[in-house]
């Protein structure tokens, strides 16, 4: 038990070192960190329900993760390949639809909520 917390911990410092590098290099993920904050709050004033409140959370974090995802498949690209090649534009462009794709995924649930006020 002992064993698998310090495990635990070790992948927690890698977690968070990965957090404070993406912050620290990636003006887009603050961008999306920044809509995040706004859409919590708003939701906690205007969610009608836990449910929505909890789904507007959950997506927010899933736009981060994408965006974390993102910021990794283009180091690796970069790592890998720093000329011009269509297999290496095509995984950046991937990266970046899978970020907003989950940001669509947000606004629709955004939608849900003021859809609702409406009628």
């Amino acid at each position: 038990m002992l064993e698998t917390l310090k495990t635990v911990g070790i992948k927690a410092g890698y977690s968070l070192a990965g957090l404070r590098d993406t912050w620290r290099t990636e003006p887009s993920f603050r961008q999306w960190f920044v809509i995040m904050v706004i859409s919590d709050v708003a939701a906690l004033i205007w969610a009608p329900s836990a449910l929505w409140l909890v789904l507007i959370i959950v997506f927010g974090l899933l736009l981060l993760a994408a965006e974390l995802i993102n910021t990794a498949i283009e180091a690796i690209v970069d790592k890998t390949t720093p000329e011009l090649h269509p297999l290496a534009k095509k995984a950046k462009d991937a990266g970046s639809a899978m970020t907003f794709v989950t940001f669509l995924a947000l606004v629709s649930i955004w939608a849900g909520i003021l859809s609702m006020d409406i009628l």
